[in-house]
């Protein structure tokens, strides 16, 4: 199985229910865009308004990622942000209908959805770690 680098601190299935329709890509504000540096010596930033699938679009490499010596570890992502996006998914939608039977059964999984969502940002991570116990990129 190949090992999850790209780390989506917005699931990818939320990102399309903001899609316009007719469209497969989110217009996207890139808040600290690359620059360049020109022959003539001036810098230059480049484009931060673009067009993105939503592959590309809120997503950080190696977010959740862990490593020992040269092993890369994608078991956060897999395991814990894989089942809570699954499961997410379904009360999102069961609370997008009019089923209250639905909006009964996925009260609590829609509840740990929206709470974890804050945390699991790149924002949200920086938060839980004290600066003594968590190594920064």
């Amino acid at each position: 199985m190949a090992i999850t680098r790209d780390n989506h601190f917005v699931p990818q299935w939320h990102q399309r229910g903001f899609l316009e329709p007719g469209r497969s890509t989110l217009a996207y504000l890139d808040l600290a865009p690359p620059t360049e540096r020109l022959a003539d010596g001036r810098v230059i930033q480049k484009r931060s308004l673009f067009y993105a699938p939503t592959k590309r679009c809120f997503f950080q490499t190696d977010l959740y990622s862990t490593f020992f010596l040269t092993e890369v570890n994608d078991e956060i992502e897999r395991k814990l942000f894989g089942d809570i996006d699954t499961r997410g998914s379904q009360a999102v939608r069961a609370f997008a209908g009019t089923d209250i039977a639905a909006w009964h059964e996925h009260f609590g999984t829609f509840f740990e959805y929206i709470d974890i969502q804050k945390l699991r940002t790149p924002k949200g991570l920086a938060w839980l770690c004290v600066p003594t116990s968590c190594a920064t990129s």
